[in-house]
């Protein structure tokens, strides 16, 4: 956030006296003295500032995550260790949970509200270390960059904390869910166990997941995300000799999740599961870096239709040439995003949809991006990242690939 928007957010928090300070010349100094002291005083009591609760065991607390390859990606989260955490040399199980896109945002204590970081506020004995994400406002956790960040996340936390990165589990609910097949599917030989509930993922990632242990949760009156997206991916899990298991609550519809919590034979069935192979840390990609085109949006062909697009563009690049990017990029964002927007409205929605909509966006936002921004002859290497990427067709969600 700029300095400017910052100190004339301050006005409003200003005594009334000093406003009428103003009109006169020999209180003006006297007056931007107080607001840099309300400056100063907002600042640092920033959430973002301030220093994070030291995790404590047995207890619950809000910490902040800063992308070590990504500047000016972050997020919040909530951590949580065993009341028995540090009273022995044991290692303990990891427990990561993705909440759905209604917890989004930046209010730790919306996270709170389902799964696991409901249960610890109750449970100091949970057997877990486990860390909640909160997913920034307009992003989504299957995109690109939430998907870095996820993995970075897990990496400061296994080298950090006396966690066992043999015994790491996945899941999430709704948007979580699909954060969670998304997350397995590009690190498949990180999970010991994932439990993606209500959510949906790529058939073609089967490969991939067929040996992490997997257990998936769906209502099969679930109008939100429809109980096909979870038969469709454990079918084809199983067709290439995985292990995939679906629980159907019949008279369930979107939340199934709070059955799923509830169930202890869950939580025995996550510490029976141990990952034998490691990898070597850390599994985030510290090669890649990336520079924000921005945001493109738009309803497609006429109202009625209910169709709509929308995409959250990058441009994804080594770290050495990260900075020249940016500053490359800067002069034409406002055009290259005017220039995507253009192309995407050109489409229909089913041109758009799915695995192959999503790569001819890409190849179109990339051709664009050379003769934009680069006049058809690119000196800088880079490919395009959508961090946020759905097309809604008569109003039905249409899943795009990673």
């Amino acid at each position: 956030m700029e300095f400017f928007a910052l100190e004339r957010q301050s006005d409003y928090h200003l005594p009334w006296f000093c406003h009428f300070a103003k009109l006169e010349s020999d209180m003006l100094c006297r007056s931007k003295r107080i607001q840099l002291l309300v400056l100063a005083f907002w600042l640092l009591s920033s959430s973002w500032l301030k220093a994070d609760e030291q995790p404590t065991p047995g207890k619950q607390v809000e910490q902040h995550f800063v992308s070590p390859a990504l500047p000016g990606e972050r997020f919040g989260y909530l951590m949580f260790l065993p009341k028995a955490y540090g009273t022995d040399h044991r290692k303990w199980p990891v427990m990561m949970f993705l909440h759905g896109s209604g917890e989004r945002g930046d209010d730790l204590k919306l996270v709170k509200v389902h799964g696991p970081p409901k249960l610890v506020e109750e449970r100091a004995d949970f057997p877990f270390i486990v860390i909640s994400p909160q997913c920034p406002k307009d992003q989504w956790w299957p995109g690109d960059v939430q998907q870095q960040l996820l993995a970075e996340l897990l990496d400061d936390v296994l080298t950090r904390f006396n966690a066992d990165p043999q015994r790491v589990s996945l899941t999430g609910l709704s948007m979580g869910g699909f954060g969670s097949w998304t997350l397995a599917a590009r690190y498949p030989n990180r999970f010991a166990a994932v439990v993606p509930i209500c959510g949906g993922g790529d058939p073609d990632d089967a490969a991939q997941l067929k040996s992490t242990p997997i257990w998936v949760f769906h209502g099969a009156k679930d109008v939100g995300v429809p109980l096909k997206l979870s038969e469709e991916m454990v079918s084809a899990i199983q067709k290439v000799g995985g292990s995939s298991k679906l629980t159907v609550y019949p008279d369930a519809g979107h939340d199934s999740w709070t059955e799923t919590y509830k169930n202890e034979a869950l939580y025995d069935w996550l510490l029976a599961q141990r990952r034998e192979s490691l990898m070597p840390m850390p599994i985030a990609n510290a090669n890649v870096a990336f520079a924000n085109v921005g945001n493109v949006s738009l309803n497609l062909g006429q109202p009625e239709d209910k169709n709509s697009f929308a995409a959250k563009v990058y441009l994804s690049t080594s770290p050495e040439f990260a900075t020249a990017l940016r500053e490359r990029i800067g002069p034409q964002r406002k055009q290259l995003a005017a220039a995507i927007y253009a192309w995407a409205n050109s489409q229909t929605a089913e041109q758009l949809a799915g695995k192959a909509g999503r790569e001819r966006s890409r190849i179109a936002a990339r051709e664009l991006c050379e003769r934009i921004v680069f006049a058809g002859r690119p000196d800088i290497p880079f490919d395009v990242a959508f961090d946020l990427y759905f097309v809604r067709h008569n109003g039905k969600l249409k899943l795009s690939a990673k």
